[in-house]
């Protein structure tokens, strides 16, 4: 039987849904200036009708010959003629920036996306191995797996990778799971996502999912150097992990096991994250390759 998804403690969740960037909540930066020129027509258009009505009457008491209705008259239509003009130029001028600005953004995300993508595979393998027992093989590139804490026993065993060699599983999955917060955090501050706000609300949610999980994900590693009496914290949370019961919960855990509980609660946040993230930025990709006339961006091989 599958253990039930953690629910972190309600003061936590709180704090994270009201600490969450909604990008949806913030007035794009685009429609201000939009606004500004508006106004700018507006004031100008107003400032040529004055000009025009004070050039009349100045015309119609300088010469009393002239049919003051007549010369409104044709003023207006010439200032309507131009009214026509501006509102067209201005619409294809505002529809012209916003593409650019669109086009922008994109090229910024992919640009972005190019350092991010092998962290996110370095990440993928780490996290695999960290919920797959021993004697079961690893799917490196499986992003939403399916598993229970007593799939995470054998965290603290040696990587399987030589470029992690004496490094144990969870402390190489904790240095890229970290790495990649980097990556995306950078990605977040440094584009305005006016166009693109499904892909900041992904990022984001794993950038929560870390941040909150960070202290529990300490502790478990930090087990590895610690003694309990004559033992081993390792050699007691494995064991705490082995004798949990199949429907175990968090809230009847033992202090030392709910950081795992905590921590198999990150990953699941983190792939489910992580998922929209990839499923959003190959949209884009490819979206930015038909507009350069490359045809459709190959997909990534992700399980």
């Amino acid at each position: 039987m599958k253990i039930p998804k953690v629910k972190v403690p309600d003061i936590l969740g709180t704090i994270k849904n009201s600490d969450m960037l909604s990008t949806k909540n913030k007035k794009p930066s685009d429609r201000v200036e939009r606004a500004h020129t508006s106004r700018l027509l507006v004031l100008s258009i107003l400032a040529i009708i004055s000009f025009i009505a004070i050039a009349s009457v100045i015309l119609f008491l300088a010469n009393r010959t002239v049919d003051i209705l007549d010369v409104l008259r044709s003023s207006m239509g010439s200032v309507f003629a131009l009214l026509f003009a501006v509102i067209i130029l201005d619409t294809i001028n505002a529809n012209s920036n916003k593409k650019r600005k669109k086009r922008e953004e994109r090229k910024a995300i992919v640009r972005h996306n190019k350092i991010i993508q092998p962290v996110i595979d370095m990440y993928l393998v780490r996290k695999n191995m960290v919920i797959t027992l021993n004697d079961k093989t690893v799917s490196k590139f499986k992003i939403n797996a399916s598993f229970t804490i007593k799939d995470m026993k054998d965290m603290f065993g040696p990587s399987e990778l030589v470029s992690d060699v004496s490094k144990s599983k969870i402390e190489v999955y904790a240095y890229y799971q970290e790495k990649l917060h980097e990556k995306l955090t950078h990605l977040v501050e440094d584009v305005d996502f006016n166009f693109y706000s499904d892909l900041c609300d992904a990022a984001m949610g794993y950038i929560n999912a870390t941040s909150y999980g960070a202290s529990a994900l300490d502790a478990v590693v930090g087990y590895q150097g610690t003694m309990a009496g004559t033992k081993s914290m390792r050699s007691v949370v494995m064991n705490m992990i082995r004798d949990e019961p199949e429907n175990g919960k968090f809230i009847d855990a033992p202090p030392a096991l709910k950081n795992v509980y905590l921590v198999h609660q990150m990953i699941n946040d983190q792939e489910v994250a992580l998922g929209k993230y990839l499923k959003f930025v190959q949209k884009i990709i490819e979206e930015d390759a038909k507009e350069a006339g490359g045809g459709d961006a190959a997909d990534v091989d992700y399980e």
